[in-house]
């Protein structure tokens, strides 16, 4: 690989993103080595025995709270329990996944967020 091309790379912006997996999602039930995708501390609150995973919420593609979803016929309302506060860029991601989720599941979709 040439200088040049390092630089360029190094010049990218570094992607973001957030993700709402279901519950018995391969990507939370088989990443490995584990300690890189949720800290220990929070792994029982994203690893159940006999549920599978909780639905996850992925920042960056690391596990960084989890979620659940009721559903009512008017709505549906989602309870985000992030690991920690997220920043105002995170909460705006988490508004345009919502809206792809929306379009999904074909209803109007409300967030709050609890600890």
């Amino acid at each position: 690989m040439r200088n040049s091309d390092m630089d360029q790379i190094h010049s990218v912006p570094e992607a973001h993103s957030i993700r709402l997996v279901p519950s018995w999602d391969p990507y939370v039930m088989f990443y490995h080595p584990r300690e890189l995708f949720v800290p220990f501390a929070y792994r029982p609150r994203i690893f159940r025995k006999l549920e599978g995973n909780a639905p996850a919420l992925l920042i960056d593609g690391v596990a960084a709270g989890i979620w659940e979803k009721h559903k009512t016929k008017e709505q549906t309302k989602i309870i985000m329990r992030p690991f920690r506060p997220l920043n105002t860029r995170q909460k705006q991601a988490l508004e345009q996944e919502t809206v792809l989720l929306e379009q999904f599941l074909e209803t109007e979709i409300v967030v709050s967020f609890s600890t």
